[in-house]
């Protein structure tokens, strides 16, 4: 994206256009004497003109301001600031703007190449005086400040430069570029594609023009075919991301009209947040008209999701935009609220034993920085209405504070993920109790969703569900003699079967499995889950133990299955002592 911020400048007198040009293009290789002088003539108009202090010290500031914001909606997506160039007309303009932007922010300057956050990049020679000099460095030091900026969580952010790195130089977190001189052709086109490279999940790339370009960029893109613009998208005007930013704001304005968060902002940053995640319990909540579609239809949570992240895109891209300031406390709470949705989507996620995508890591990444940085809640339980709870608390007071929450959809939600949280750790050994209460939450939410259990329903159940979890670790005590844990996950493979448990009773059970883990014991090897001969031994020792007891013989296969399975979950505990 192309995004014209001119700082107007007045010419001196006797030069024109084209000496401005070729003065920033300084080639003067190759020129004979009197070309060398007329070059370097304009040069010092240049640095008058462009350089002159009022205008550099508008540059500084606006660069600044522009940077501190941008760099901040791209956090959002990269989980760092990113990079930015800053291209200057000449050497003595860029150290000049070093001076006016470290004036602004004193603590971005340090002397040592290894360290603060905005450096210089240009040649130079021994003969160099005054602050030009100050930034000549060696080679090797030019290549350190390279690999800084290629480091995404390094502290370097900004580097000035005037010809070095346009070309051949790549650094995947850049992604901002700042042209204070007109490049034309193809060394535009270069230039650009420095902020193009893919990095995380990096929108648009965004170049910030200080000098006229417009007429530039339009002819070095018309030396583009027709496919290679279908393919590689450059130059789109800023103005085009305000207007999508304008209009996605007002679908999302149609779209929560059901729930007037506005009402509920004043009280300070809390209020701020207990608005957007009661904006969030509406739209993730099944009774919310909008939630209940035909199959192949988008949910009212599903087309918030869409229109939230393309907002969170254009944003990043033109947040500076003077036209947009009306609309800016508006994007921000849409992004808060976006961001939350993130945290209960990756809650869900997890919930249901899928992976959390890395989009949504980094946007959660951000919320617990800011959050944290803030002191604003992040914590499900605290969104919903709720103290966060452990299982032996959830009795009746804590079922009646569920069922009054603020927000009793989070509420659910919050309830969800930590039954799924400690019944996965006090099953995390068996795979068929794990198994089994994975599917009754999955089965419980499902209807719940569906409307076929009301909110105080969905509650009461996963309340008592998880009183049965905060007693799994004393079920092996009725035996006689008690189930070890292990023996207890070979029980439950075996009893899976109900007519197996009515015609063998417990007992007999409970005592194939004690022999199960003796032969765990005896025949596991380090490698035996790739050796079939191993596998084989160990199926048919199972089958014996099983034809000893009087197991069904048509419900052998599958208990044989489930035992060979927990037999694999159980493995490298008893492998790893020998």
């Amino acid at each position: 994206y192309f995004e014209p911020r001119l700082i107007k400048v007045g010419l001196a007198e006797g030069v024109s256009e084209d000496d401005l040009d070729l003065a920033a293009d300084e080639a003067t290789t190759g020129l004979d004497e009197v070309e060398r002088t007329r070059i370097e003539k304009s040069v010092a108009v240049i640095n008058a003109v462009y350089g002159a202090p009022a205008r550099l010290a508008g540059l500084a500031e606006e660069i600044v301001e522009h940077w501190e914001n941008r760099s901040a909606e791209m956090r959002k997506f990269i989980e760092c600031p990113g990079k930015a160039l800053i291209v200057g007309a000449t050497r003595e303009i860029c150290a000049n703007l070093y001076e006016e932007i470290v004036k602004l922010r004193p603590g971005w300057h340090d002397e040592a190449v290894d360290k603060g956050a905005i450096k210089v990049v240009y040649s130079g020679s021994a003969q160099d005086t005054g602050l030009v000099a100050k930034h000549v460095r060696r080679d090797a030091q030019i290549k350190a400040i390279q690999q800084r900026l290629r480091d995404p969580d390094g502290e370097l952010q900004l580097v000035i430069v005037k010809d070095m790195m346009l070309t051949g130089f790549d650094a995947p977190p850049l992604h901002t570029l700042y042209l204070d001189r007109p490049l034309k052709g193809a060394l535009l086109m270069q230039t650009l594609a420095r902020v193009n490279r893919t990095f995380r999940g990096k929108p648009d790339g965004l170049l910030v023009a200080f000098a006229p370009l417009a007429e530039n960029l339009n002819k070095a893109l018309a030396e583009y075919t027709e496919t290679d613009r279908a393919q590689h998208p450059i130059g789109k005007d800023i103005d085009e991301a305000v207007a999508l930013t304008t209009s996605l704001i007002g679908k999302l304005d149609e779209l929560c009209a059901g729930y007037d968060w506005a009402s509920k902002l004043a009280g300070g940053p809390k209020a701020w947040v207990q608005a957007a995640v009661g904006l969030c319990n509406y739209l993730r909540s099944p009774t919310t008209p909008g939630n209940q579609v035909p199959e192949g239809e988008e949910t009212l949570a599903h087309r918030f999701r869409t229109l939230a992240n393309q907002l969170a895109r254009a944003w990043a891209l033109c947040s500076g935009h003077q036209s947009l300031e009306h609309l800016r406390g508006k994007a921000r709470f849409y992004e808060e609220v976006r961001v939350w949705m993130g945290k209960f989507d990756a809650e869900a996620r997890r919930a249901e034993g899928m992976p959390v995508p890395e989009e949504v890591q980094r946007t959660l990444a951000a919320l617990l920085a800011s959050s944290t940085g803030s002191g604003e809640i992040v914590d499900i339980y605290e969104a919903a209405g709720l103290p966060r709870p452990s299982l032996s608390e959830l009795g009746p007071d804590f079922q009646a504070k569920a069922e009054s929450a603020s927000n009793p959809h989070l509420a659910i939600e919050a309830l969800r993920a930590l039954l799924t949280e400690e019944s996965g750790r006090a099953t995390r050994q068996n795979l068929v109790r794990q198994r089994a209460f994975s599917a009754r939450i999955t089965e419980l939410m499902r209807k719940y969703t569906n409307q076929q259990l009301t909110s105080a329903e969905v509650i009461a159940e996963l309340i008592e569900m998880a009183r049965e979890v905060a007693a799994e670790g004393n079920r092996g005590e009725h035996f006689t003699p008690p189930l070890s844990g292990d023996e207890l996950a070979f029980f439950d493979a075996v009893a899976t079967n109900e007519s197996a448990v009515e015609l063998q009773g417990e007992d007999v059970l409970a005592q194939i499995a004690r022999e199960l883990v003796a032969v765990m014991r005896r025949d596991v090897k380090t490698d035996w889950t790739v050796r079939d001969d191993v596998r084989a031994k160990l199926r048919s020792s199972i089958k014996r133990l099983l034809v000893k007891h009087k197991y069904p013989p048509d419900k052998q296969p599958e208990a044989i299955r489930l035992v060979i399975e927990q037999m694999e979950a159980m493995a490298p505990r008893y492998v790893a002592p020998r």
